[in-house]
C-alpha cells in the first residue's frame, strides 16, 4: 500500500513459547475514524466493516519457521491483504478474484522471528462500507508439505507480476505452470482451478482466446466437481465476455444466462442482481427489447431488498440507459434523476458528473 497512507497499530498478537495460543490484535484504520480495537483469538474471529480509502493493520509476534494461514472472507466489498516481514519487506500480495464475496486464504511462512503486519485494504470506489471475517485457519510449525504449499503460491504471485506488465506477460505462463503441478502434485484443487483461471487472463491478455478458453474450461470443470458456484459462475461470466468479444453475442447472452442460478445457488444476491441487469444489456445488444426490460425490471425489484444504495443506484443508472437506448426519454430522465440523488448521497462526485451530462443531454433533446 502506499506508504503515504496513515496507519494506526493497535495491539500486539503474542505468541507463547509453552502454548499454542495465537493472538491477533486488529485495528479499524481509517483516515476518518479513531482506532477501533478488535481482538481475534484461535477460534474466535474478528469481523470488521471497511471502506475505500481505509486500511486495517494487524501485527503478529512470530517465532521462525511457522507456518500461518489466514482464512479472510468477504461480504460485499473486495479486500486485497497484503503481509509484510519485521524488517518491512513485502512477502506478497493475496487477492483472488472473487468478486466482494468469498473466501480467501493468506498462507505464509516466518523466515526470522518477529512482529510480521498484515494490512487489509480495499480499492472498491463504492462509499458504503462492506465487512470481512478475519481468522486463523491454520498456524503450526512448517512441515514438508507447508514448504510445498508456501513455494506454488510465492510462483503464482511471481506469474501475477510478470503477467500484469505486457512485456513479461508470457514469461507468466510457465511460472503458473510450475505452480500448478505442485497443486496438482498436492491435490489442492481450488489451487488448481485459481491457477488455471490465472492462466486463462494471461492468454486472454496476449490475445490467444482458444488457449484462453481453453484454461478457463479446466478451471470450470473444477469448481463444478467441487461445488464451488461462486467460481463456476464467474466463469461463464468470463466466457461471456469472450464470446461477445467474438461479436458472439447470442453465445455470450447463453453464458450469461448460465451463470445465473449458480449466483442464487451461492446465495451472492448481488452479483445474481448485477447479471440480471448483464442479461438485459445483452438482449438490448439482440435487439429484443421487450424481454431486455423484464430483466431490468426484476434487477431493480432485487435492488430495492438488498438495502445496498449503491447498488441500487448502479441499477437505476443502467435502466436508464437501457430506456434511452428504446427511445423512452422520460423514462430514462425518472430513473437517471434516481440514480444521481443516491450517488450524491454516496459521495461518488465522478459518477455524478457522467450522469449529470447524461441528463443535460437527454433535456437538450
Amino acid at each position: 500500500m502506499n506508504n503515504n497512507r496513515n496507519r494506526f497499530l493497535v495491539n500486539k498478537l503474542w505468541l507463547s513459547a509453552f502454548v499454542s495460543l495465537l493472538v491477533f490484535v486488529g485495528a479499524n484504520c481509517s483516515r476518518n475514524s479513531s482506532p477501533d480495537k478488535n481482538h481475534l483469538t484461535m477460534g474466535n474471529p474478528v469481523t470488521n466493516k471497511i471502506m475505500n480509502d481505509e486500511v486495517h493493520t494487524y501485527t503478529a509476534e512470530l517465532e521462525k519457521g511457522q507456518f500461518v494461514n489466514l482464512s479472510v472472507e468477504q461480504r460485499d466489498v473486495d479486500v486485497i491483504t497484503k503481509v509484510f516481514t519485521p524488517t518491512g519487506e513485502l512477502i506478497g500480495e493475496f487477492d483472488t478474484p472473487t468478486s466482494g464475496r468469498g473466501t480467501e486464504a493468506v498462507r505464509i511462512g516466518t523466515d526470522a522471528a518477529g512482529e510480521y503486519r498484515i494490512d487489509i485494504y480495499t480499492l472498491s470506489e463504492r462509499a458504503e462500507p462492506g465487512e470481512y471475517k478475519l481468522e486463523i485457519a491454520a498456524f503450526r510449525p512448517i512441515t514438508e508439505r507447508d514448504q510445498k504449499i508456501i513455494s506454488a503460491v510465492k510462483l503464482h504471485q511471481q506469474a501475477d507480476i510478470l503477467r500484469a506488465k505486457p512485456e513479461t506477460r508470457r514469461e507468466s505462463v510457465p511460472v503458473y505452470e510450475n505452480a500448478l503441478q505442485i497443486w496438482r502434485e498436492l491435490g489442492e484443487t481450488s489451487d488448481e482451478g485459481n491457477t488455471l483461471r490465472a492462466m486463462g487472463f494471461a492468454f486472454q491478455r496476449m490475445g490467444e482466446l482458444e488457449k484462453a478458453k481453453e484454461h478457463f474450461g479446466k478451471g470450470l470443470e473444477i469448481w463444478e466437481k467441487t461445488g464451488d458456484s461462486r467460481s463456476a459462475a464467474f466463469t461463464h461470466i468470463i466466457f461471456g465476455v469472450i464470446a461477445k468479444k467474438q461479436n458472439d453475442l447470442e453465445k455470450g447472452l447463453q453464458e450469461d444466462l448460465k451463470a445465473q442460478p449458480l449466483w442464487e445457488k451461492a446465495n451472492d444476491m448481488p452479483e445474481y442482481t448485477q447479471n440480471l441487469v448483464r442479461i438485459g444489456n445483452d438482449y438490448i445488444k439482440l435487439q429484443n427489447n421487450a424481454e431486455a426490460l423484464k430483466y431490468f425490471e426484476q434487477a431493480l425489484e432485487n435492488s430495492r431488498r438488498l438495502e445496498r444504495k449503491s447498488i441500487q443506484a448502479y441499477v437505476l443508472s443502467e435502466c436508464g440507459n437501457a430506456q434511452a437506448t428504446v427511445g423512452n426519454k422520460n423514462e430514462a430522465l425518472n430513473f437517471y434523476k434516481q440514480s444521481l440523488a443516491l450517488w450524491k448521497n454516496l459521495k461518488q462526485d465522478k459518477i455524478v458528473v457522467t450522469l449529470e451530462e447524461k441528463i443535460s443531454k437527454l433535456e437538450a433533446n
